[in-house]
Formats: C-alpha cells, structure tokens, sequence
C-alpha cells in the first residue's frame, strides 16, 4: 500500500481532531448554561462518557469475538494513559486550579470504583454477576451526576455561542462522532505506517491503538484548557475513567461464562492504575491541607473574605511537578511493558 494515504489520514484526521475538539468545548459549554447544569456536569457525562466510545466499542467487539483479555487490557490500559499521558500533558501545559468539589466528591468516586474492580477481580476472573454489579454501580453514578449538577460553577466571563438549545445538542452531537472519527482516522494511518515500518502487530497494539482511543479525551482536556476551562481537563479523564472501570470492564463478563484475567492484569496493569490513581489523591490531600492552613492563618490575621478570596495560593493547583511525577510513572510503565 502506497504510504501516501496513511499519511493523508494522520493528516486529515490531526485537524479534524483539533477542530472538532475545540468547538465541542464551546458548544457543550453553552449546552450546560442553557440546561441550567455545571460545565463539570456536561464534562463527566456527556464528553467523558462520549470520548469513551472508542474502548467501548473496542471492549464490545473484542468480547464477542472471543478476545475478552484485549477487552480487558483495553478499559485499563485507556484509564492509565487517561493519567499518565491525558492528565500529565494537561498539568505540564498548564498547573490546572480545580474546583473543591472535585476534591471531595468526584475523584473519591473515583477511587471506591476503582477498589470495587479490585475486589471483584480479586479471584482472578470477571463473572456475569461482577459485570451486573459494575452496571449497577454505574447507574447509581449516573444518578449522582444527574441530581448533583447545577450552573453554580459556571463562569459568565467564559465563552458562550449565541445559538439555540437544539442547535447546541446537535453541534454537541456531532462534534462528538467527528472526534471519534477523526481519532479512528488518526489511529488507521498510524498503524499503517507502522506496519511498513516493521513494526510488529503486539507493539502497535500496545502504543498507537492503546493511545488511538484516549486520543479523544487528550483533544477535548486541551481544548477545554486553551478556553479557560481547567475543569474539564478533569472532568473528562474521571468521568470516562469511571465509566470505563464500571461500563466497558463490565462488557467481558456478560459473555459467555465469564473470563479468567491474565497475570499481568492483577500483577501489572491494576498495580500500576491503582499507584497513579493513589498518587492523584495524595496529591489533592496536600494542596487541600495546604490551601486550608494558608487560609486560617489569613482567617486568624483578621484579612478580608475578598482579599483570602482572590489570594492566588489559595487555589487547588494540580501542577506542573504532579504532571511530571505522572508522566514519569506512565514511561516507567511503558519500559516494563516493553522490556517484560
């Protein structure tokens, strides 16, 4: 095959991504404002669960063709390039301020889905009623976002289209299927290169496809960070990390009669999501004990409310050595994987 087309494919499909992620951000902001919800609620429902399709679809098609350990590989492997690469580029581009409320309810959710798959996947398998559990656990988390989401947090100095409430659900729609489009446009150009390259099928599944699909999610935290958005940046690697651990992991057990995990799921790849996630929350810990104590000791100097308000170390930063330590870890990571 001539290596014109796979070439125009990353091409095409680089700037269909830019595009289509930058607008997404301002279409769904403006969704959120005109549905009276917050731009962290659009960001973990709508694009979250949206820029997840790739590993869902890659999880569905794997379980019914029998290759349930890719399936599997596949929901954990998006969830540590989700922090390793997603989260740090975001961080290292920009130290991202977040809201308190992440702190305390989003990334805690987090972290009780991530020790539900621990315990259920604890025997070595995912069974039919471990899926049902996990689908479970996922309504009730959809639930939650729905009834604790309000417009309180949505910034009026943010960037908002003069447009109608169905034309902004259409755009929000459609910027969705061109972002998984041109990212399964990206990924096919990619791994065709490959492929003339001499690379071989493992490698390209481990690199460009494993990447291919948390492209999405990397285009759409970016975009929302170039529009003064840090949130979804957030909002989105949570939000699709969650569904992934509690939707797509869930697929493989509904088939058959269930699956066995391979050894380096529960010696390798769990391990390694669950230090990340570990180290999110040691992270957040310190910055939200740091900002406190910073704000008794104004509190206790008799400052004004507006002056703590706008005293820049009281924001909650994930910053750029955070960034660092998670990107550290994902190359760490990454060398065992090929070295192993």
């Amino acid at each position: 095959m001539s290596l014109l087309l796979p070439i125009i494919a990353v091409l095409v499909g680089f700037v269909l991504l830019t595009l289509s992620a930058d607008r997404l951000i301002l279409v769904s902001s403006t969704l959120a404002k005109q549905f009276g919800v917050s731009v962290m609620f659009i960001g973990m429902t709508v694009i979250a669960f949206g820029t997840s399709f790739p590993e869902l679809v890659v999880s569905a098609i794997a379980s019914f063709n029998g290759a349930e350990g890719l399936a599997v590989g596949n929901a954990i492997g998006s969830n540590i390039i989700n922090c390793g690469l997603v989260l740090a580029i975001c961080a290292l581009f920009m130290p991202l301020v977040i809201q308190v409320r992440f702190i305390k309810r989003e990334l805690p959710i987090l972290v009780i889905a991530l020790i539900a798959v621990i315990v259920l996947m604890s025997n070595g398998a995912i069974t039919m009623w471990d899926s049902l559990i996990l689908f479970l656990l996922l309504a009730l988390y959809c639930v939650y976002l729905a009834k604790s989401s309000s417009a309180e947090d949505v910034d009026n100095e943010l960037e908002f289209l003069d447009v109608s409430q169905t034309r902004a659900l259409i755009e929000t729609i459609a910027m969705l299927v061109m972002l998984l489009i041109s990212s399964q446009l990206m990924v096919w150009g990619s791994v065709q290169l490959a492929k003339a390259m001499g690379v071989s099928d493992l490698l390209i599944g481990l690199t460009i496809v494993a990447f291919g699909t948390s492209l999405p999610e990397l285009a759409a935290a970016i975009a929302g960070i170039r529009r003064g958005m840090p949130e979804i940046a957030f909002a989105t690697v949570i939000g699709s990390n969650t569904f992934n651990l509690l939707g797509v992991l869930a697929f493989p057990g509904l088939i058959g009669d269930g699956l066995q995990l391979p050894a380096e799921v529960l010696n390798r790849d769990l391990p390694m999501l669950s230090m990340m996630t570990a180290f999110m929350v040691i992270s957040f810990t310190m910055t939200y004990m740091a900002v406190n104590k910073r704000r008794s000791a104004l509190a206790r100097e008799q400052q004004t409310d507006e002056l703590i308000a706008t005293d820049l170390k009281l924001n909650y930063r994930f910053g750029r050595l955070s960034g660092a330590v998670l990107l550290l870890m994902f190359m760490g990571y990454s060398w065992v994987l090929f070295t192993g």
